[in-house]
């Protein structure tokens, strides 16, 4: 497997999975910086964006590929969600995880040796800004940065706040849930960021790479650029 299978073969689909969902968060105008999609962010849905796609310069070839991957993942996983319908919490979680895992190994397969390694380099930046600070918990980031275990501590601390902070928040209205949720994620990744050494923070900015906002527009996926932070 080259670089792009090593370095994504664990980011998974769960997202993908539930595209219904996250295409309605679109049309309501919002984008996916800061967090906002979770860990479930996949490395498959961000190649079928169309504003990703024209910020890794993809040429037709390379979207072709990218979006028969999609297309094969999409149709061997659709009853994969009929198998959660009766699962709750962490089971339903655990299954999540599992399928999600199942599904990004088949797509990367087919994708091996399609992304230049400079391509890669920015997808894996986007997704890292996307994720916020939930990218501390990637065994990549976390290697490059060489966070210490006390880090680490900071990062699971902080991020189980955010997680308690963001189910009250849904408690309340709904329409002010969205700017409380931005609030809370930006605060999460404040709090890690304090922990970090300039040289760490360094090796952070050159993982991120210049900011980028990923954006769900419409029933299908649209570009926009923007902070991803």
């Amino acid at each position: 497997m080259n670089m792009f299978g090593k370095s994504l073969a664990a980011m998974g689909l769960a997202v993908l999975m539930a595209a219904p969902a996250s295409a309605q968060q679109g049309r309501r105008g919002g984008g996916f910086g800061g967090g906002m999609m979770g860990r479930g962010l996949s490395v498959s849905m961000l190649l079928q964006n169309r504003g990703v796609q024209d910020e890794l310069k993809l040429d037709d070839n390379q979207k072709a590929k990218v979006e028969e991957a999609g297309r094969a993942t999409r149709e061997k996983f659709a009853s994969a969600r009929e198998s959660l319908q009766n699962l709750q919490g962490q089971e339903r979680f655990a299954k999540m995880r599992e399928l999600s895992e199942e599904a990004d190994a088949a797509a990367l397969k087919s994708l091996d040796g399609v992304l230049k390694p400079e391509q890669t380099a920015r997808l894996e930046g986007i997704r890292y800004q996307a994720l916020g600070a939930s990218a501390f918990q990637e065994e990549a980031v976390q290697k490059a940065l060489k966070l210490t275990d006390e880090q680490k501590e900071t990062v699971e601390k902080a991020l189980a706040q955010s997680a308690s902070a963001t189910r009250e928040a849904f408690q309340g209205d709904r329409e002010s849930a969205r700017s409380k949720i931005d609030e809370i994620r930006k605060e999460a990744l404040s709090k890690i960021e304090s922990k970090l050494t300039d040289e760490q923070k360094a090796e952070y900015a050159k993982l991120l790479g210049a900011p980028y906002e990923v954006k769900f527009e419409g029933r299908g996926p649209g570009g926009g650029r923007g902070p991803g932070r």
